[in-house]
């Protein structure tokens, strides 16, 4: 039977494992085994994938106690739950994908693989085998790329930036030592403006710290970048960020077809979502047209200090009538920037968090002036994807 043989196996495995000695081989006998101990985590990770499916449609985790089929695998495998969702949203991927199975199962591709080219090929089934082939001789980032600007091409949704900004988190814990543990989602546009601010930080601070003779890790400035963040005196470069995008899509304000828009090292994003990272600092456009960069547009709207001390002024409140928070105040554009709303005082209010995340994701709309503002949400919004403004 395969459950008798595997159990063999593991048997097998934990013997030779518990003496393992790696100081008694040599270098090459040292890192065939690493190759072989690595093809055999592929294949268990295929196993265990295909095989949570089973337990998942079984019930059977509903008969030991358990609230869902993630929470099973996730104590089972030892593993979060966000790793146990993906097992099991790949194993269902799986069943429509037989060419992706059968690399998974003989060893040919790592778990991350296999999660990110079913979740394209689900999109887009004709790429699978091409996918297959990336998957070969690429990176897993290069892969992941392909497989990002796979699902973006295949789906154009224009609700994406809306169900992307709801599905945002922020969480911490702390370890057992002490130390502070961080995890986080964001939408692309807002992940690549924390990433740009941070990294200049970081880069920022590494300098100061060559200089006296005392450098760390990169990583380390970056988590005392982020530190720095909750400091509102905190300076450091503003972010520039450079979106990829091709000309064509960024006049008419979407993708189409094999058009792309995305930023390096983060992935594809809509056209509305880079015009939106105008908001801080300054965005550098590389229009592409074909197989040349026609043009570099910086698109920074940096409102001036005399506007910005007039505005806080004038809006020492949200001005969202009812609202009376005070702190933590954001400036928006009434008129959105990215539809040519001038950055003149005129066409600023200062609205709390709340409100202009409602303004930008939510359809809600700002309208009148000083002493008589009027928000509302017009009728034909609801149901629909809401306009996009900053």
């Amino acid at each position: 039977m395969l459950i008798d043989r595997v159990r063999h196996a593991v048997s097998t495995l934990r013997s030779l494992l518990a003496d393992a000695d790696p100081d008694q081989v040599d270098d090459r006998e040292a890192a065939e085994l690493f190759e072989s101990l690595a093809e055999l985590e592929r294949l268990a990770s295929a196993g265990r994938t295909i095989f949570s499916r089973r337990v998942e449609t079984s019930g059977l985790w509903r008969e030991q106690g358990y609230r869902s089929p993630a929470q099973w695998v996730a104590v089972r495998a030892q593993s979060t739950m966000g790793a146990a969702i993906a097992t099991l949203e790949t194993a269902r991927r799986l069943e429509q994908l037989p060419a992706t199975r059968e690399a998974f199962q003989t060893g040919s591709l790592s778990a991350h693989q296999a999660q990110e080219i079913a979740a394209a090929a689900s999109a887009a089934p004709a790429a699978e085998e091409s996918l297959l082939e990336s998957a070969r001789v690429e990176t897993v980032a290069r892969l992941r790329e392909q497989c990002r600007q796979v699902i973006a091409t295949a789906t154009h949704d224009a609700d994406a930036d809306e169900r992307l900004h709801r599905s945002r988190y922020f969480r911490y814990w702390t370890e057992a030592d002490g130390a502070v543990r961080l995890d986080g989602r964001l939408t692309p546009d807002a992940g690549a403006r924390l990433a740009a601010v941070a990294e200049g930080r970081a880069r920022s601070l590494r300098d100061e710290a060559r200089r006296t003779g005392s450098p760390e890790r990169l990583e380390a400035y970056a988590a005392d970048a982020l530190v720095s963040l909750a400091d509102a005196t905190a300076s450091g470069p503003r972010a520039v960020v450079h979106v990829h995008v091709d000309a064509a899509a960024w006049e008419r304000g979407r993708t189409e077809g094999q058009e792309v828009c995305r930023i390096r090292g983060i992935g594809p994003i809509s056209v509305s979502a880079a015009r939106r990272l105008a908001a801080d600092g300054i965005v550098k456009a590389v229009l592409d047209d074909g197989a040349d960069v026609r043009a570099v547009a910086h698109l920074g709207r940096t409102i001036p200090a005399r506007v910005r001390t007039a505005l806080e002024a004038r809006d020492e409140t949200c001005v969202v009538p009812g609202c009376e928070q005070r702190h933590g105040l954001e400036i928006d554009h009434i008129q959105p920037f990215v539809t040519g709303g001038p950055t003149t005082i005129d066409n600023l209010a200062r609205l709390c968090r709340y409100h202009h995340a409602q303004k930008t994701h939510r359809g809600w709309l700002l309208d009148g002036q000083p002493g008589a503002w009027r928000w509302f949400r017009p009728k034909r919004s609801v149901g629909r994807s809401p306009p996009r403004s900053a």
